[in-house]
């Protein structure tokens, strides 16, 4: 999968529509980049800005919308205090003018052997609670099109199903269509195999091609990776046919990172979970010389960061697909958070042309980019604007650091205003 445009509008703090394309014309070779007819798609995007700025919420745009696509909604969940809440499918913008406008997220992608070229769109009404509007075309012809539950097939497809069942195909108000059509246990998988009438049953792969990482997501847990490592841990003991392979990978990343630390040891305990037998287990960390093994919480943030992701990352690069991974910088050291994206603009190691779009404050990340490639984010009247590196005037050689350090860019803290304030305040 690779993804060559996002578009979002009155999406949390995205108000006015923005646009970004990870795609440009050239037929040439370029590092960083992988070539498809006489376009080149950026395997590795990085945005940047101030705290607020909106990089998190680009990614999560490129987040919200997959997900959207793959997964079936439920009405209601249960929220960690117990108590039944309606589900949001996205967060809308919170401005008072943004109020009745809908959410749109729109999508273009390259999927499939073939590189059949996609376009997904979706609206969103009643505060992100319901979806009002859905098109999916595929290589510029519209595989169908809903509007709030009625849905329109295209005259082939119809022919083939019968107009009688065609008029019967309604969409949930809270779950997309794409997700109910890939859901083998739906109703709509009857009526002839539907998705392969409409040619998109390859799309229920893309949920193999796929690695979130975001802070909108680990916040809620606390930030402190237990989100990360509890998947990990779960999807380690449910596998058992690939046991071996995920711990060999982890412990040989982790120990390169932390010479002292040997191997995880994580085990079913005792079914003492009458809820979930699957999260009783034993999770801890051998180190050499240590009388004792130490719980997973006690590990350093980079090395629980590490155990966290980078099978899922791996498991990218290794087969392709996307990461989505929002602040880099926030636990490794400079030199290690360059060394983990520097292996998607590495051919050797980046065989099947796995793509990464990150944010990071980390200014020396500049250097893994082409000005094409570093996009920033700012804060407007109306909402976040992004524009990329290549958009000022600035040469590829020239020192991109030191002009987005002087503000030249935009996209940087007023520090001095800060300084200002804090002296105010003691």
């Amino acid at each position: 999968m690779l993804i060559t445009r996002i578009k979002a509008s009155n999406f949390y703090g995205i108000k006015d529509p923005i646009e970004v394309a990870f795609i440009e014309g050239g037929e040439k070779e370029k590092v960083g980049y992988v070539n498809k007819g006489k376009e080149r798609i950026s395997l590795i995007s990085g945005f940047y800005g101030s705290n607020a700025s909106g990089k998190s919420t680009v990614l999560n745009a490129i987040d919200t919308v997959i997900r959207i696509m793959l997964i079936k909604q439920q009405d209601y969940v249960i929220n960690p205090g117990g108590i039944k809440e309606e589900t949001v499918i996205a967060f809308p913008n919170f401005s008072s003018d943004a109020k009745d406008k809908p959410i749109i997220l729109e999508i273009d992608f390259v999927f499939g052997s073939d590189d059949n070229k996609y376009n997904y769109l979706v609206s969103i009404t009643n505060e992100g609670k319901e979806i009002s509007k859905e098109v999916l075309c595929k290589n510029g012809k519209e595989i169908f099109s809903r509007n709030d539950h009625k849905v329109s097939l295209g005259n082939q497809i119809e022919k083939i199903i019968g107009d009688a069942v065609a008029k019967n195909i309604v969409a949930p108000k809270k779950s997309s269509f794409v997700s109910v059509l890939l859901d083998e246990n739906s109703d709509i998988s009857v009526f002839s195999n539907l998705k392969t009438e409409m040619g998109v049953s390859e799309l229920k792969e893309i949920n193999n091609k796929i690695c979130f990482i975001t802070d909108k997501r680990s916040v809620q847990m606390g930030q402190n990776n237990i989100n990360g490592l509890l998947a990990f841990a779960v999807n380690y003991l449910n596998d058992t046919k690939t046991q071996d392979e995920k711990l060999g990978a982890v412990n040989s990343v982790v120990k390169y990172f932390e010479p002292s630390f040997e191997s995880l040891i994580i085990k079913k305990g005792s079914d003492n979970n009458p809820i979930n037998k699957s999260f009783s287990f034993t999770y801890e960390a051998k180190y050499t010389n240590f009388y004792k093994n130490l719980g997973i919480m006690e590990l350093s943030a980079g090395t629980r960061e590490l155990v966290a992701y980078i099978s899922n990352i791996l498991k990218i690069i290794k087969n392709g697909g996307i990461v989505v991974y929002d602040e880099t910088s926030k636990y490794y050291h400079p030199d290690m958070e360059i060394a983990i994206l520097n292996l998607f603009k590495d051919k050797d190691i980046n065989q099947h042309n796995a793509q990464i779009f990150f944010s990071s404050h980390n200014h020396e990340t500049f250097d893994l980019l082409q000005n094409n490639q570093a996009h920033i984010l700012e804060k407007k009247d109306n909402g976040i604007a992004v524009s990329k590196v290549s958009d000022y005037d600035v040469r590829e050689r020239d020192n991109v650091k030191r002009a987005y350090r002087l503000g030249s860019l935009g996209g940087v803290p007023d520090t001095i205003d800060f300084n200002r304030i804090i002296n105010n305040l003691l």
